[in-house]
Order: C-alpha cells, then sequence, then structure tokens
C-alpha cells in the first residue's frame, strides 16, 4: 500500500470516527425521534470507518475472486440500514410537528406508497445512468470483465443509490434535519462510485475517492449542529414563533423550516410539498441532457435515434413534472399565506378567535385566551362544550347546529357564559358562522368577546334602579312593577321568572318620625330607618317582598296563596315589631309606633291595589298611632270599583273582608267604599 493510500486511508478513518463522536454527542441536544436518529447515524459513520480500513486489508482483484464480494464490504454495506433507520426517526419527527398543519387534501398531492417509490425510482435510476455513462462504461470495458462479476463491484454505488431512492421522501419529510444527511450520502455515493475503478483491479480507493468520502462523512458530522437543528426539538412554542416571524426570513425558509404558527401548537409543514418529487425531476432531466449529449457525441453511433428520443421523453417527463410541482407549491405557498395571514389578524384582536371543526372541536386559538388564563396549546383539542356553563351547553349546541346547517352562512350570536382557567365564569358575547379556508374542509369560525364587566354594570345599575340606598330594600319602583307583572300574567320569556301572584299588600307608615328626625338629626334619623327596616324584613317570611315605598313609609308584598286572615296578621305583626323595642338613633334609645293599611288583591287595575292600601293607612293613622285598618272593599255609589277581598264563604258571604279583627277583639264593619277599621 502507498503512503499517499495510507495517508487516505487515515483521513477516512479519522473522518468517520470524528463523526461518530460528533453525532452522539449532537444527539444530546435533541429530544425524541431526533435524538435516536442521530445515532443511528453516528452508528453508521462508525461501521463506514470500519469499512475503510477492512477494504484496504481484504482488497481482491476481480480475476482472483471466485465471488467479487468479501467481508470487507460487510460493514459499509451494514451502515446503509443504520442510515435508513436514522432518516425514519427524521421523518417522524417532521411528521409528528407538523400533523394539524400540512395543508389540507384539496391543495396538496395524495402522497402514497406507489408515488414514493416511483420517484425514489426515477432519481435513483437517473443517478445510476449519468454515471454509468460518465464512468462506470468505461471501467466496465477496461476491466474486461463479465457482466455479474462487474455488477458485483457496483455493489457499494448500487446499494448507495437504492438507500437514496428509499430515504428520498423521509429526507423531504424531515426537512431542514434530513437535508444535509441526505446530501453527505450523496457525496459518499460519489466516493464509491469513484472507488469502483480501483475495485475492479484489486487495489484500494484511490485517494480523490477517499477524500470525497471525508468531505461526506464531514457532512454528516455537521448534522446535528447546523442552523440550530438540535434545539428545534426543545425550542417552545413561542420561540419557534418568534424565529418564524424574524424579518428576512426567505419564503422558501419559512416553508421549509418547522416555524410555529402563532397562536396554535400547529405547524406549518417542514418541507416544501413535493420536495421528492422535485428532486427526482431535476435527476431525471440531468440524465436525459447526458444522454443526449452521448448520443450527439457517437459514442452510441448504432442507434442514436433510440438514445436521442429515450433522452427527449425523458426530458420532457421531467419538464412536466417541473411544471406540476411548481403549480402544486404555487396553491400551497397561496394557502399558507392566506392562513398565516388569517392567523396574524386574529392575534392583533382582543376579541378570541377559535377554529372548530363541525363537531366543536378546537383546532386553532388565538393568543387572546391568555386573558382567560389559558395557552393557545392548551385549547387545542378541547371541545367547546367543556368550557360552557351547564346552564348554557343546550344554547351553544343549537347555535353550532344552526351554523353548520344555514345555507346562507349568517352570523349567529350567542351570549353564553364560558370557564375561565382559574374556575370563573365569564360572560361573553359570541358568534359563531362557518369558515372554510382555501381548499380546505368547512369549519366553525367561533369569536368570542369578554362583556363581563358591561354585565356587572348592568347589574349594578337595576340594582340602583330598583333598590333603596339607604336601607338596601326594593323601592317603590320595584314592587309596583311586581304588582304590574301580576296582573298581567302573560307567559315569562324563556330564561325569565314567572309572574308573580300578589295576595294583597301592606303599608306602614313610622308615627311621630318627623318629629325624631329633628330631634335627633337627619344622620341619626337615616340610621333609624335602615333599623327599622332590617326589623321589618326580620319579621316577613321569605318568600314576601319588603321594600322602603318612601320617606318614612314602607311596604310588604304578600305573594302565594295565602288567606286575609294571614296576611292582616302580618300586618299585626309588623305593627307590634316596630314598637317591641326601643332604636338607636346617635346617642339616644328612640321608641316608635307605626300605623299600616291592608288591601287584598283583586280584579281591578295593578294601581288600586296600593290606592286602596293608601286610603287604608290614612285612616289607620287619622285613628291613632299603632293600629292597623283593612280596606273592606265593597263598592258604593259614587266610588271606583275596590279590589274585593277574600273570597265568599261561611262568615264571609260577600266577600266584605274579614269579619273577625286581626286583634281579635271584636267586629267592625266598614261602610261601602272606605276602609274596615280594626280596633285596639
Amino acid at each position: 500500500m502507498s503512503l499517499t493510500s495510507q495517508v487516505g486511508t487515515a483521513a477516512g478513518v479519522l473522518a468517520a470516527a470524528g463523526a461518530a463522536i460528533s453525532l452522539w454527542l449532537g444527539a444530546e441536544r435533541s429530544a425524541g425521534p431526533p435524538r435516536r436518529a442521530y445515532r443511528w447515524f453516528a452508528s453508521a459513520a462508525a461501521l463506514w470507518g470500519d469499512g475503510v480500513i477492512t477494504s484496504h486489508v481484504l482488497a481482491v482483484p476481480v480475476e482472483a475472486a471466485a465471488i467479487p464480494l468479501s467481508f470487507g464490504d460487510l460493514p459499509s454495506l451494514l451502515a446503509l440500514p443504520a442510515m435508513a433507520a436514522g432518516f425514519a426517526r427524521l421523518a417522524a419527527a417532521g411528521s409528528q410537528e407538523a400533523a394539524e398543519a400540512h395543508p389540507p387534501t384539496g391543495v396538496r398531492a395524495q402522497s402514497n406508497v406507489l408515488t414514493r417509490l416511483a420517484d425514489g425510482y426515477i432519481l435513483a435510476s437517473a443517478l445510476f445512468l449519468i454515471a454509468w455513462v460518465t464512468l462506470f462504461r468505461m471501467v466496465f470495458l477496461r476491466a474486461g470483465a463479465g457482466v455479474p462479476t462487474f455488477a458485483g463491484e457496483l455493489i457499494h454505488p448500487l446499494a448507495d443509490l437504492i438507500l437514496l431512492g428509499a430515504c428520498l421522501p423521509l429526507a423531504a419529510a424531515a426537512g431542514r434535519r434530513g437535508a444535509i444527511p441526505y446530501l453527505a450520502v450523496l457525496t459518499i455515493t460519489m466516493g464509491d462510485a469513484l472507488a469502483v475503478g480501483a475495485r475492479a483491479v484489486g487495489l484500494p480507493p484511490q485517494v480523490g475517492a477517499l477524500l470525497v468520502q471525508v468531505a461526506g462523512l464531514v457532512l454528516l458530522a455537521w448534522a446535528p449542529w447546523a442552523g440550530g437543528a438540535g434545539q428545534a426539538g426543545r425550542a417552545g412554542p413561542a420561540e419557534r414563533a418568534d424565529q418564524a416571524g424574524q424579518p428576512g426570513t426567505r419564503w422558501w425558509e419559512r416553508l421549509a423550516g418547522s416555524s410555529q404558527d402563532a397562536g396554535t401548537a400547529a405547524q406549518p409543514s417542514p418541507a416544501v410539498p413535493g420536495a421528492a418529487t422535485a428532486a427526482a425531476a431535476v435527476a431525471a432531466a440531468t440524465a436525459a441532457l447526458v444522454i443526449i449529449g452521448w448520443a450527439l457525441a457517437g459514442e452510441s453511433i448504432d442507434r442514436p435515434v433510440v438514445a436521442v428520443v429515450a433522452g427527449t421523453t425523458l426530458l420532457a417527463l421531467a419538464l412536466r413534472a417541473l411544471g406540476l410541482l411548481r403549480r402544486e407549491n404555487s396553491a400551497v405557498w397561496i394557502w399558507h399565506e392566506s392562513r398565516q395571514r388569517f392567523r396574524e389578524l386574529a392575534d392583533r384582536t382582543t376579541d378570541v378567535v377559535l377554529l372548530c371543526d363541525l363537531s366543536g372541536v378546537i383546532r386553532y386559538a388565538s393568543r387572546a385566551v391568555a386573558g382567560y388564563g389559558y395557552t393557545p396549546e392548551g385549547l387545542v383539542g378541547t371541545p367547546l362544550a367543556d368550557l360552557l356553563h351547564p346552564e348554557d351547553r343546550a344554547g351553544g349546541t343549537r347555535a353550532v347546529r344552526r351554523a353548520v346547517t344555514d345555507a346562507v352562512n349568517r352570523v349567529g350570536r350567542y351570549p353564553c357564559r364560558v370557564r375561565a382557567a382559574d374556575g370563573t365564569w365569564r360572560h361573553v358575547e359570541s358568534t359563531v358562522s362557518r369558515f372554510r379556508e382555501p381548499g380546505g374542509p368547512a369549519q366553525l369560525l367561533v369569536t368570542a368577546r369578554d362583556v363581563s364587566a358591561q354585565v356587572a354594570l348592568r347589574r349594578q345599575v337595576t340594582h340602583l334602579t330598583f333598590h333603596d340606598g339607604l336601607t338596601g330594600l326594593p323601592n317603590r319602583a320595584y314592587v309596583e312593577q311586581r304588582v304590574r307583572e301580576a296582573a298581567d300574567p302573560a307567559a315569562p320569556a324563556p330564561g325569565t321568572s314567572p309572574a308573580p301572584s300578589i295576595a294583597g299588600v301592606i303599608l306602614l307608615d313610622l308615627d311621630r318620625f318627623a318629629a325624631v328626625n329633628a330631634a335627633v338629626g337627619h344622620g341619626a334619623g337615616d340610621v333609624l330607618l335602615a333599623q327599622v327596616g332590617r326589623r321589618l324584613r326580620a319579621a316577613v317570611p321569605p318568600q314576601d317582598t319588603v321594600a322602603r315605598w318612601g320617606g318614612d313609609e314602607f311596604a310588604v308584598l304578600a305573594e302565594g296563596a295565602v288567606s286575609a286572615e294571614e296576611i292582616a296578621d302580618m300586618a299585626e305583626r309588623l305593627v307590634r315589631s316596630v314598637a317591641s323595642s326601643p332604636f338607636r338613633a346617635g346617642e339616644a334609645d328612640v321608641s316608635m309606633t307605626a300605623c299600616a293599611g291592608v288591601a287584598l288583591s283583586g280584579e281591578g287595575p295593578a294601581g288600586a291595589v296600593w290606592r286602596n292600601a293608601d286610603m287604608a293607612m290614612s285612616r289607620a293613622k287619622q285613628g291613632g298611632e299603632g293600629r292597623v285598618e283593612i280596606y273592606a272593599g265593597d263598592t258604593g255609589p259614587g266610588d271606583d270599583p275596590a279590589p274585593g277581598g277574600p273570597p265568599a264563604g261561611p262568615g264571609n258571604p260577600a266577600g266584605a273582608g274579614p269579619d273577625v279583627s286581626p286583634a281579635g277583639t271584636g267586629v267592625v264593619n266598614g261602610a261601602p267604599g272606605q276602609p274596615h277599621a280594626a280596633a285596639r
């Protein structure tokens, strides 16, 4: 073995060892399938280094070998399955990252096994034609060996070509991570092809072939460190989104890179669709040009027409494939740009934007979900129903069904409550409509705007409108509306409470409050009114309503099916409650009494019951402190119809009011149209 050959062998061994170490260390920078892929590549580099040594030690001339293969060829051949396993792992990583962001079925080509095998075969056969015309043919003629024997000498470049053809779609699926290892295999294949001449005469590979193989091993060693490939598996979604949005990124890099779409866990395809077809078409076109040039140069003068026709046919096929590929990539690029712009717009609005499939499962979430405590990636795959309040799910299902079946694709609006990440419920105004990306399947476009602050403000305004700020009780407007609702028992709207059933009303007026207010001051008087309100509320059943009527007057609505005696007894109980113990007003204890007027509901106008109760209360005030008067309810000449008393029955033949005073002290008959006084 010459010194030059020894130097070349040493360089090949060192390059293989360095590549194995570099690949093994670089694998630690990645996680999951990429780590396993680079370890497979490290094993392949070690086997190639072993093959360089054994091929020199066990080199045998062609004419001296019964079989053109030896144990020296075994390590280099075993390196090829290891490389194939590494490409498979890289392809799995690329497919996993791009699983939810591949172009829709109508845009990308339907790649299947036969198509991939065809691309690989075209590439391998085209490279073999180029190598045969430019190199192998002359070596075959000089060696003078038979066809089977010479085919054995071509085992290394042929096996390399088979690997290139089979792994082409895998490298394309792996994206940038698969490009450098594939170029390394292509370079090593060129080195094996250059070594065929030396193998044919039983000599070790020449220095040129070894240097080409060394270059391939150097490329392979660089693979885990190139372009941040090792960090791609560890980069978070935000980091990948930032990398994708950096200025100066070229369009093919954005398509080929594993960049993250803003606001979602899905990623665009890590490689340009049809990369395998493009490589096969370029190789076929190159082979066609070589064959045509070979024929025109007179190398196949016996059949130039056949060679020219075959070459032009291959060239036309390659051009046609490139044209179809360009059209496909243009459509994919349009889809990608449209999709990217939609997501950029969605991420710039404060409203939440969701894309769901027709079954209501979230496939994309904008960054605005962070306002609810969620991450876009965490919501992908979550059913919409899981986020809705249980009381709103039925309405949400109807809104989705309308959006799916609506022929004119109208935008449906649906107010609902959604659960935030902290478990609280937010009020949102949402819209639901159908949405279709170019060439993609139909989806649901859902937008949601948080209106919790507006709802809280409306509730506060409503509370202030219908409640007294001093006592916290409902005010006069509230109880008057309740009586009007009871007088017009129309069917309640969905989601609202049914109309109340009012049995009667009580108006209660504090005695001598003006004098007390003047004596203790207005501030102390307000405190006294608040104490009176709390005491009245405690004396009334929960289903009844206590309200501040105005000034020193209070009103009570007796709701439900209660009798006249029960209402009268309630009025008596309220009067006794006020007088039961003194109230604290400033620095003094003040004893108070109150008069009450009672009116029972009937068939008259809604305002009549209040007028009747006011008349009864006025009569009670005229009779002295601490009295209760019940409006009789009879109608006399010149009087408006007054609400009737309790239904007619034994002891009450005309419904003219109770015949027993609430205090049980005797019977007092009221004149027509006048209050019925109860003696105290």
